[in-house]
């Protein structure tokens, strides 16, 4: 009797054990999951439809090449090499899509190898020669010459991607700019290569500048669609802002909500300025404009709505942009989160923009 009762003893202790391991692990010898972590905050943007995941922040250097018969060393690469560690991407200015469906190149092997050696990726641009708009676009054959150019080019010169920037297109070519890149995207993600399109702004913008973007009909045939938010006065506009804080934030807003979340686009940041006499502009970098201000013994002042610099000098007027005005429109960036912004053009800029981007919108590994 004594056994039996040790023994039913030590059945009840072991019962009691059972019955507390089995509510511990959530009982009938299921385990409980374990609840599913928190998404990265950063992943997640207001604005993205549904669930889409941001893709890594980017902060892509406008490329162009020095002037002709001076060294690759200047023009952007001693931008392009200081601040590397800042950029994501450089896109180069370097081919033209030309009327019989081949691109015309000026690329650079040196550009090529150090942009490589920085780690920085590649998406040239392919932009439209003069007059061959109507070729490259407006007939099938040759738009299909031009897509395949361009996939045969990427492959062969191992880039990313390319960033197609077609300017200046007439609103008749709105159908046909849209069946080009429903044409192109296919075959370049057949081989798993990134699609950018430059488009420009659609807000307070001339219908016979911008009417050819349908970003609606574009967004499904890129992967990233980016604004060209500036030149809102430009070099026959006559003096003003290159991108005034006001207008540049009702175009990020616009096309966030045109593209189909922030997720698809990329923000044009302005690096330059303009030198006006009446209505004809010259191109003016950072650097120039506070030597030609000092020289001439110019006030620069600056514009608090606009949130642009600006001068006078005998009968000339210089709108440009510095580090006051970039951080103005990189709080604007901050706020609506798009997937990245473009500067143009590296080497206009001024240096300290770069130490601002890092703070303010540092790209993301």
């Amino acid at each position: 009797m004594r056994v039996n009762s040790r023994l039913k003893g030590i059945a009840s202790v072991l019962l009691i054990l059972f019955v507390i391991a089995a509510v511990l692990t959530g009982g009938c010898g299921t385990a409980k999951k374990p609840a599913p972590k928190p998404l990265d905050q950063g992943q997640q943007t207001p604005g993205a439809p549904g669930n889409v995941t941001m893709p890594p922040r980017m902060v892509i250097g406008y490329y162009e090449n020095p002037w002709p018969g001076t060294p690759d060393q200047t023009g952007s690469f001693p931008s392009m090499k200081a601040h590397a560690k800042s950029l994501s991407a450089v896109g180069p200015f370097w081919y033209k899509a030309t009327q019989d469906g081949s691109l015309e190149a000026k690329d650079s092997q040196l550009v090529y190898d150090t942009a490589r050696q920085l780690g920085l990726k590649m998406y040239p641009l392919v932009t439209n020669k003069t007059g061959s708009t109507d070729s490259v676009l407006g007939d099938p054959a040759v738009r299909t010459k031009v897509t395949d150019s361009i996939v045969k080019m990427v492959q062969e010169k191992g880039y990313d991607g390319v960033n197609i920037d077609f300017e200046l297109l007439p609103p008749k070519h709105k159908d046909n700019l849209t069946a080009f890149m429903a044409e192109l995207y296919p075959k370049m993600k057949a081989i798993n290569k990134t699609v950018v399109i430059s488009v420009f702004p659609q807000v307070d913008v001339a219908e016979d500048v911008s009417g050819a973007y349908d970003y609606p009909k574009l967004a499904p045939n890129t992967d990233f669609m980016q604004i060209m938010t500036y030149d809102n006065h430009w070099a026959t506009s006559g003096p003003g802002p290159v991108a005034p804080v006001d207008w540049f934030e009702k175009n990020v807003k616009y096309a966030i909500e045109k593209c189909g979340g922030p997720h698809k686009v990329i923000i044009g940041i302005s690096a330059y300025g303009y030198d006006w006499v009446g209505k004809e502009g010259e191109t003016i970098k950072y650097v120039d404009a506070i030597v030609l201000a000092e020289k001439n013994g110019a006030k620069i002042n600056y514009d608090e709505k606009a949130q642009a610099p600006w001068f006078k000098y005998k009968d000339h007027e210089v709108w440009f942009e510095n580090d006051k005005s970039t951080a103005a429109k990189l709080d604007i960036v901050a706020k609506y989160k798009p997937a990245g912004i473009a500067v143009w053009r590296l080497g206009q800029e001024q240096p300290e923009i770069w130490g601002i981007i890092d703070k303010k919108f540092p790209k993301e590994q």
